[in-house]
């Protein structure tokens, strides 16, 4: 019995340090990829067209998730907006997708391309699945929100960003598009508080100075009716 339990506890020990050769191996392919996909993303901005072409033979190579990443964004470097927010979303239900905070982050990237395409529904479907990964995501929100207000749905907008400011009170972003969904309701006197509270936060944005003004304005003329 003592011969036994020495040589299970000698597997067991060369098991272990084999599995820690495997992780410390596994780390090294991890921060060598994402060396690699920072280079990638940053050369977008240099030169869209290397970086693509780049970002394809990387991913013949075995590049993966990072690779196609890279492939995807440059495609939105290049103008090609729709097929890069379609390339995201099917990054982000692939099997090598990564965790559910990885794909949620693709799918937020998807769901604002298809917004710049002007493809709402592709937005707020796209940005739906990602909430149904990651709840409390707040880009995936504010996309979705403003998928909701570009279909017209500004009482979905106005839930939706509401949520975001559970998560972030002061998201100027958040607070400027519910003032805008709230001017759409009619909501003039809560919108006013939403665009001072995001100015205030964030003075810089000049949409959120144009659309005082356009409160402002709506808020003169329900005055002069009344």
């Amino acid at each position: 019995m003592i011969g036994r339990k020495n040589s299970l506890t000698f597997l067991t020990i060369s098991a272990a340090m084999f599995a820690g050769q495997n992780l410390a191996h596994s780390a090294d392919l991890t921060s060598e990829f994402d060396t690699k996909h920072k280079a990638c993303l940053e050369r977008i901005a240099d030169d869209p067209e290397l970086a693509y072409e780049e970002a394809m033979i990387w991913k013949a190579e075995g590049g993966g998730r990072r690779a196609r990443h890279c492939e995807a964004m440059s495609l939105f470097a290049l103008d090609q907006t729709e097929e890069a927010a379609f390339r995201l979303s099917k990054l982000a239900k692939s099997p090598d997708g990564g965790t559910p905070q990885m794909r949620a982050d693709f799918y937020a990237e998807s769901a604002n391309f298809w917004l710049l395409a002007a493809e709402p529904k592709e937005a707020y479907a796209a940005s739906s699945q990602g909430l149904e990964l990651v709840e409390s995501h707040i880009d995936l929100r504010i996309a979705r929100a403003r998928a909701y207000a570009a279909l017209g749905h500004y009482d979905y907008a106005e839930t939706d960003l509401t949520s975001v400011l559970v998560f972030d009170k002061n998201h100027a972003g958040a607070l400027r598009y519910r003032a805008d969904a709230r001017r759409h309701l009619g909501k003039l006197d809560a919108a006013k508080m939403d665009v001072e509270t995001s100015l205030r936060i964030d003075p810089t944005i000049v949409e959120t100075a144009l659309l005082r003004g356009e409160i402002n304005e709506a808020l003169r003329q329900e005055k002069a009716a009344n």
